[in-house]
């Protein structure tokens, strides 16, 4: 009884609400502010209340062709309550008689253009034909003055001249007339087409939005109408700016943005955001995951076609059916319940390649999968400072995110095993207080710009690397030296003797860092180390930690001022490899 009761009163409040509405009130709403996702924009505009009663209703007119209706919501200050809001099209006939008139007249005025292109064409056409009877005459007269031995050669050639030069001249003209009539017969073709679409009637379409409210105590409440338009887009882009004499580089944090909604933007505050918008407010469900024993095959996994098919053709090729996941994956991760069988099936047929892959597989997707977490859970805002001004037009538009200065540690690196060149090489630490996306970068030293690169993503306070060009003032020449090879008990044992000449043509020392590599191997049959070395190793301990395992050298040196010639630096070093004489050594397989 209590839930009949209830119900008929909700039915009279929605009878009252409905018999208050009478004819909706337009308003202004001007974009005041605007969120620019990857793809979309959430569009904020606040409206501005006339005076009347308590309850009224609330025409926003003219919304953007791109709007997504079913994001469209309202809320208010709080001096007043929204009852409900409704998306509307009044489709009305369009008036074109104007423009067909306008249409009328340019097809009129080009099809005069085109008759004197033709008139032209003509006369050029009566010229070209007189000058041809000149020819024969000239020729003819010319053969009988030579029969007859009395031709003026001299004012032969002056009048064979004079034709010449005016066939020239009109044929020029004739191609000339003949492109402008192609041209105008394309005009006209393409106005008579525009003419015909008129005479069929054009409809306007008017994107409407209706507010109803209640409850007003003042005359100067507040309502903003939001709502998500499609194609409106951001990425980002840098220009890193180094200064190595006060160890600092400048990182410029540009956004490129371009929006196409349909409306203007104009004088509204603006946000870049890398978060999906979405009206699924619930996450997707985990469902058990069950297996049986059987010969496996990508027939009997239930997973997305594109991938099935891709482990048909090589199903021990999971680092490519791995990725082919993940983009299935990001495709859906947005929709949350909505897609929860979607990404259940995704995450079995993921667990059944870590269950079958063998242990270097794994490793390659555990850093596959480490990258993917690095860019997927982040999710970012930036509110540009002021407002800005964004029309509706295809062309990107470039807006600055941030500049600040950043320390840096810079360093010349050299690998004289890959190239001659020697490059900048700067670690930088990010002490600005947001997250760079990964993206483009100019690179610039010293106000020159020396290349392009791209970064990676870098939270705030952490260190990532930039490189700045080539230096020519660096120098580095690597030599194989010697070799020596010993055999004693059915074991080889060689020698391989390296040499380096660092020069430094700059006023002021520098730092180094030099990088070789020696062969490494799993095989425990064969025997691969470092003998000797001038200069100690790096002691770095990510390098010690990562890379000195697999073989890769590194020193990190200090390089004298106007050292060159006989007053470089000298590196060398020597490994040793020992193994079973009656084999040789072959390149591993990754």
């Amino acid at each position: 009884m209590k839930t009949r009761s209830q119900l008929l009163g909700m039915v009279m409040v929605c009878l009252c609400v409905a018999a208050g509405h009478g004819e909706p009130v337009a308003v202004d709403g001007a974009v005041t502010s605007v969120i620019v996702y990857r793809g979309q924009a959430l569009v904020t505009r606040s409206l501005t209340l006339p005076p009347g009663t308590d309850e009224m209703e609330l025409l926003v007119e003219h919304l953007p062709e791109k709007i997504l209706p079913e994001s469209i919501y309202a809320q208010s200050d709080g001096s007043l309550s929204v009852l409900s809001v409704r998306y509307r099209e009044q489709v009305t006939p369009e008036d074109t008689r104007d423009q067909a008139i306008a249409l009328r007249e340019q097809i009129e005025q080009t099809r005069r253009t085109l008759w004197a292109v033709n008139r032209n064409r003509d006369y050029m056409d009566a010229r070209w034909k007189l000058y041809e009877s000149q020819w024969k005459l000239s020729i003819d007269a010319a053969n009988r003055d030579a029969n007859a031995s009395v031709l003026d050669v001299d004012g032969f050639e002056q009048y064979v001249t004079f034709l010449d030069e005016k066939n020239a001249q009109i044929h020029a003209a004739c191609v000339q007339l003949e492109a402008e009539r192609k041209d105008l017969e394309k005009q006209i073709a393409e106005l008579e087409k525009q003419l015909a679409e008129l005479s069929k009637g054009r409809q306007a379409v008017n994107r409407q939005a209706l507010v109803y409210i209640t409850g007003r105590q003042q005359s100067h409440g507040q309502i903003q109408l939001s709502y998500l338009v499609r194609d409106a887009n951001w990425q980002p882009q840098y220009n890193l700016r180094a200064a190595p004499g006060p160890a600092t580089t400048t990182v410029e944090y540009n956004a490129v943005v371009y929006q196409s909604s349909g409306e203007d933007w104009l004088n509204a505050e603006l946000a870049l955001s890398t978060a999906e918008p979405t009206m699924v407010s619930a996450p997707p469900g985990l469902v058990p995951m069950k297996v049986t024993l059987g010969h496996l095959t990508a027939d009997r996994l239930e997973m997305p076609r594109a991938v099935a098919a891709q482990m048909k053709e090589s199903f021990s090729d999971r680092g490519a059916a791995f990725d082919s996941l993940v983009r299935s994956r990001s495709e859906h991760i947005a929709q949350g319940i909505k897609a929860e069988r979607e990404l259940n099936t995704i995450a079995i047929s993921n667990q059944m390649i870590e269950l079958e892959a063998d242990r270097r597989t794994l490793m390659a997707l555990k850093e596959r999968v480490a990258a993917v977490r690095r860019t997927e859970g982040v999710s970012v805002m930036y509110s540009l400072k002021g407002k800005l001004t964004l029309p509706s037009r295809t062309e990107q538009q470039i807006l600055n995110i941030a500049s600040f200065a950043c320390p840096a540690e810079f360093v010349f690196v050299a690998s004289p095993l890959l190239t001659d060149y020697v490059y900048l090489q700067a670690d930088i630490t990010n002490t600005g207080d947001i997250i760079l996306l990964p993206g483009p970068a100019s690179m610039f030293r010293n106000g020159e710009f020396v290349g392009r690169s791209e970064m990676k993503l870098v939270t705030g306070g952490q260190t990532f690397v930039a490189s700045f060009g080539i230096d020519s003032q660096i120098q580095v020449v690597r030599e194989f030296a010697d070799t020596k090879t010993d055999e004693q008990l059915g074991s080889r044992t060689s020698e391989h003797h390296y040499r380096f000449a660092l020069s430094n043509y700059k006023s002021t020392p520098v730092c180094l860092r030099l990088l070789d590599r020696i062969p490494w191997t799993e095989n425990n049959a064969l025997m691969i180390e470092i003998k000797e070395t001038s200069h100690p190793l790096s002691q770095d301990p990510e390098y010690v930690r990562t890379e000195k395992p697999k073989g890769i050298l590194r020193w990190d040196l200090q390089l004298a001022p106007h050292t060159s010639g006989t007053e470089a630096t000298i590196l060398t070093y020597v490994y040793t490899m020992k193994y079973d004489k009656s084999l040789s050594v072959v390149p591993g397989t990754d």
